[in-house]
């Protein structure tokens, strides 16, 4: 799924009550907010060619945020599945890409995600980098892609939140070197999709389920 920073604001402001977010992060979050685990299966990306020994989902399309008329763009955070095509045996991964604008990396290193027992820290993997083109002595448009491995049973008991009406997210934030923290989300609809999806992938080829 594509999430953006301004959407995490927005529904975890109308979780926790908070003032309502600007009209167009508020139209972003409902639309979100609205989404159903048919939706983000429909709109999962398969890649799986003839010499890959693994199979890769991904929800990188699940949802896409209306771009802002400052053309200020948001960060993205998404699921992808890699599936081991003789055994069914399968690896997660959240992908989150982060942008800001700055003089130097910010250097996001480390992860932690909520579980039922407690928060729980883990490196991130250095995925891409991408810096604007900018004058000299001006903090320069960037970007930060990364990566960390979750658990199949936690994407399940957080799946397994989904419910028509309301918002359920797993809640995580990417931690930098310099100490700086952004906190993301992904909807419990949007982990119920890609976890139905790699299941009839498996069905579909007749592979043992996990």
């Amino acid at each position: 799924m594509a999430i953006r920073w301004t959407i995490t604001v927005a529904i975890q402001m109308l979780a926790f009550a908070q003032p309502p977010a600007a009209p167009s992060q508020s139209s972003d979050a409902q639309r979100l907010a609205a989404m159903t685990p048919s939706q983000f299966l429909a709109r999962t990306t398969l890649h799986d060619d003839d010499l890959d020994t693994f199979a890769t989902i991904t929800t990188v399309n699940g949802f896409v945020a209306r771009r802002p008329l400052l053309g200020i763009v948001s960060d993205d955070v998404f699921l992808r599945a890699f599936i081991d095509k003789r055994s069914g045996r399968t690896a997660y991964q959240v992908y989150a890409t982060v942008r800001y604008r700055d003089y130097g990396w910010a250097d996001w290193q480390a992860a932690n995600y909520a579980t039922p027992t407690g928060p729980r820290s883990i490196a991130t993997q250095r995925i891409a980098r991408v810096r604007a083109s900018c004058a000299r002595g001006l903090a320069c448009a960037r970007s930060e892609t990364v990566g960390f491995t979750i658990g199949e049973a936690l994407l399940k008991i957080n799946a397994a939140l989904y419910a028509t009406d309301q918002s359920t997210a797993w809640r995580f934030k990417i931690m930098a070197r310099s100490g700086a923290e952004r906190p993301l989300l992904l909807t419990a609809a949007e982990i119920s999709g890609l976890l139905m999806a790699v299941d009839a992938y498996r069905t579909d080829r007749h592979l043992p389920k996990s």
